[in-house]
């Protein structure tokens, strides 16, 4: 199962002051936006590829969706296409210690406090992965599937975005959307799974729609959803049986024994599953296994906001509002989910 990674181009910016870089991160949004085409205006030229001109049709129909049907913030975003090469690639850096599950974070402006840096450059960023290595931190290098301005600018759809297939794209359209919706400073985790739920969620519900017409694009997508919660639960029994592991503060070559133990059986599981690869877990990575929960933390309680497709607007809007005037977004997730029952007053 593929695990779409995603940055904050804000945190690119701050990921590192010098010219350089700044010159690099200018030039390559320069070599977007001078590749920008309006979608409406490509799938009308007769030259366009089929195949490119549908996935065009597609994203513009989610759009709508995610505007009409979500009550999502679209404005200019993803209303524009543009092609480029591996040189707009984002490759997506973490850490974390090996002794417990703590990831390194960073600050930058605007996203507030993020467990990753940005790179436009591979080789900076595993020069950067060998640094934290040297700490003798667990560390993990991929590339990112997409980056979003959290509704500062008109997102372009991406080449490289454009050439998933459509659950995927759909999705992750959706994703992007809502960061553009909601972003809360310094939760990412929260941030990034509400963010799977919306996207998730919202690609089955607009493939299942009663004017849709692609039965297998409804149950690819269902199916999907269906996978990502169940890989999540597998990823959530790993990380209680780390912390137990941790809290007892075992040597280190009983802690490592025991922590390849834990992640190869939970691997076993997801390949059991179709759910993943033995890689995915083994050897153990707390920055690997972070990475993954980042995306997909109670996403049981997301899906259980909203029982069937129809809910799912009210649902959205509900968790926007609520997550808006919390300090602790998850909580404020567990209490929608789990509403203070009536009390029922007597005369």
């Amino acid at each position: 199962m593929r695990r779409a990674a995603r940055a904050a181009i804000f945190a690119l910016v701050a990921g590192c002051g010098t010219p350089g870089y700044v010159a690099r991160l200018g030039w390559t949004e320069l070599h977007i936006l001078w590749r920008r085409e309006p979608i409406a205006a490509l799938v009308a030229r007769p030259d366009v590829d089929p195949a490119l001109r549908a996935r065009l049709e597609l994203v513009l129909a989610v759009r709508a969706f995610a505007r009409e049907r979500l009550g999502l913030h679209v404005d200019g975003s993803f209303g524009t296409f543009a092609a480029v090469g591996d040189d707009a690639s984002v490759w997506v850096v973490s850490a974390a210690r090996r002794d417990r599950l703590e990831a390194v974070t960073w600050w930058y402006p605007i996203v507030g406090r993020v467990p990753y840096r940005g790179f436009f450059a591979r080789a900076a960023a595993e020069r950067a992965a060998a640094a934290l290595a040297a700490r003798d931190l667990d560390v993990e290098v991929r590339r990112a599937v997409a980056f979003s301005t959290l509704g500062w600018f008109a997102d372009p759809l991406l080449s490289t975005t454009a050439a998933e297939p459509p659950v995927p794209l759909a999705d992750t359209v959706l994703h992007e959307l809502f960061h553009a919706t909601l972003y809360l400073p310094g939760a990412a985790a929260f941030d990034e799974s509400a963010a799977t739920f919306v996207g998730g969620r919202g690609a089955a519900a607009f493939f299942c729609r009663a004017e849709a017409s692609d039965a297998a694009a409804c149950a690819g997508a269902r199916a999907a959803w269906a996978g990502t919660r169940a890989r999540a639960r597998i990823l959530a029994r790993l990380a209680a049986q780390l912390r137990r592991l941790y809290a007892r503060r075992p040597p280190r070559a009983v802690r490592e024994r025991a922590r390849t133990w834990l992640a190869g059986t939970a691997a076993a599981a997801l390949a059991r599953r179709g759910l993943g690869r033995r890689a995915d877990l083994v050897p153990p990575n707390n920055a690997r296994l972070l990475g993954e929960l980042l995306y997909t933390t109670d996403l049981d309680r997301f899906d259980a906001l909203a029982p069937t497709d129809a809910d799912l607007p009210a649902a959205v809007a509900r968790l926007v509002a609520a997550a808006k005037r919390s300090r602790d977004p998850f909580a404020t997730l567990a209490a929608l989910q789990n509403p203070p029952a009536a009390v029922e007053c007597r005369r």
